[in-house]
């Protein structure tokens, strides 16, 4: 992390499958080096579908300049096959509040999406859509 970092993040990346956990307040350098690791990380499986969990739920806000960064991350995310994604997240007026700010520009896209509060809503939707998940990003989810 670089020393101007905020805040924090850790990727679980596997089969085509992520786990992003974000922590405390975000500036434009974390974001930054955010955006650039889970890019590098899923771009290693290929041009194939992938699913994720974006836990939020220890994440407090992102200031105003890192917004466009995080748009930009999103609709990367969704032009480079996202599929399947829940943001796992307490139901909080800021939390909802950064959501709908980051997606105002996302652009059109067939990814299913929820949000939900707990890891075990979070697994069983995914059995729902049959998407299978990674044995250990469910170890790092209860670890968190």
């Amino acid at each position: 992390m670089h020393p101007a970092s905020h805040g924090y993040y850790q990727l679980h990346a596997q089969e085509g499958f992520l786990l992003a956990q974000l922590y405390d307040s975000w500036n434009v350098t974390t974001t930054k080096e955010y955006r650039k690791d889970v890019q590098q990380e899923m771009s290693q499986f290929g041009p194939k579908p992938w699913a994720a969990i974006f836990d939020i739920r220890h994440w407090q806000f992102l200031t105003p300049e890192s917004l466009p960064i995080m748009q930009q991350q999103i609709a990367w995310c969704l032009q480079n096959q996202l599929s399947h994604c829940i943001y796992l997240a307490p139901n909080s007026g800021i939390l909802e509040y950064l959501k709908q700010q980051a997606h105002a520009e996302v652009p059109k896209h067939n990814c299913k999406f929820v949000q939900l509060s707990t890891i075990e809503h979070s697994l069983q939707q995914f059995k729902d859509w049959q998407v299978e998940v990674p044995s250990s990003v469910i170890s790092q989810l209860h670890i968190s």
